[in-house]
């Protein structure tokens, strides 16, 4: 009888254990879905058109993988690139590509090795905050500098396109 009881106890502290283990294999996250990256994908072109700019952008998911990418007629070839690592940078960095250009400034050794890995302190990615949590972020490449107050058109662009899904 003893040994029973201590059978029971052994075997009800493993499947406690391997429940409470399995269920820690796995986490959720949540992150842009097509149609939402579609959309500020959309916002961000119909603004630029409207300002006469031909730009890229790139909207990815919190883990920087492509979601959507509008290549606007008249663009520069080399946008495409930089628009993908601006979106990548916002999503991985979890903070404006301008931010970080202002925390690293002109250091040399930084901006090499952001270059080696596909990032960028360039202006023009913004992360897309939802509840707190990064799900996205875009990267807009080819509007012209700032405006007369000294905002970025790039920067201004995108966070006008992320407004428009929490609408």
């Amino acid at each position: 009888m003893k040994s029973n009881k201590l059978y029971f106890l052994v075997v009800f502290t493993f499947l406690y254990v391997s429940a409470a283990t399995a269920q820690d294999n796995f986490i959720t996250q949540t992150n842009i879905s097509t149609e939402g990256a579609m959309k500020i994908a959309q916002v961000a072109y119909k603004e630029c058109k409207a300002q006469g700019f031909n730009a890229i952008i790139t909207v990815v998911d919190a883990k920087g993988l492509m979601k959507t990418q509008i290549v606007m007629d008249g663009s520069f070839p080399h946008a495409i690139k930089t628009s993908s690592r601006k979106a990548y940078t916002a999503a991985s960095r979890k903070k404006a590509t301008h931010l970080l250009q202002e925390v690293t400034g002109t250091e040399h050794d930084i901006a090499m090795t952001f270059n080696a890995i596909e990032m960028t302190t360039l202006s023009g990615g913004v992360p897309i905050i939802k509840d707190g949590q990064v799900v996205g972020a875009i990267g807009i490449s080819g509007a012209p500098g700032e405006n007369e107050k000294g905002e970025d058109y790039d920067v201004l662009i995108a966070n006008k396109a992320i407004k428009s899904i929490f609408n």
